[in-house]
């Protein structure tokens, strides 16, 4: 029973003597609400043969381009609430020969919203990083964007003639980092 009684006084002694910080409720009204998503984007693969013209079988010094459509930057919440994207590229040039990457986005009538400079990849270069950001207030056509143009092209300048026998290939990695105002 006298246990009950320290244990009592104890807890009301602890109760009584704890500090108490005020509640600022104005913070919810400053809070700010960025939420970020991930998403892969585009991962491919080129052999060396890629970079030949299968008529001729010479190097194709012409771009290799392919176009996708972007269907989601239609749609009503990413046109109001996209704030920043961030793009991150890894790249791996196997060849002997450097490569320029370049990267247009596009308007549904080919206009460009937003290009990313040429990216000179070197010959024999793994895993390749570089980021690019666009934040949406300073580049805000970006949101027209209804198409991605991307452009390889060999390099005329430098390196050794490709080996239409190497079993190598090019690799491009992609991922957005798309962050929103709620």
């Amino acid at each position: 029973m006298k246990f009950k009684k320290y244990y009592y006084l104890l807890l009301l002694v602890s109760f009584s003597l704890s500090c108490v910080k005020n509640i600022d409720i104005d913070q919810v009204d400053t809070y700010d609400l960025t939420p970020k998503y991930i998403a892969s984007l585009v991962y491919f693969k080129m052999p060396v043969l890629s970079f030949f013209d299968s008529v001729t079988g010479s190097e194709n010094i012409k771009p290799i381009i392919d176009e996708s459509n972007i269907s989601i930057m239609e749609e009503q919440f990413i046109q109001d609430k996209l704030k920043e994207v961030i793009f991150d590229f890894e790249v791996t040039n196997p060849f002997s020969r450097d490569i320029y990457f370049s990267i247009q986005f596009l308007d549904e009538t080919d206009n460009i919203t937003y290009s990313i400079n040429p990216i000179l990849i070197k010959a024999n270069t793994s895993n390749l990083l570089h980021k690019e950001t666009i934040v949406i207030e300073n580049t805000p056509q970006f949101l027209d964007t209804r198409k991605i143009r991307v452009s390889l092209q060999l390099s005329v300048a430098s390196g050794t003639p490709l080996d239409m026998n190497d079993s190598n290939e090019f690799i491009f990695k992609s991922a957005g980092t798309f962050t929103f105002k709620i």
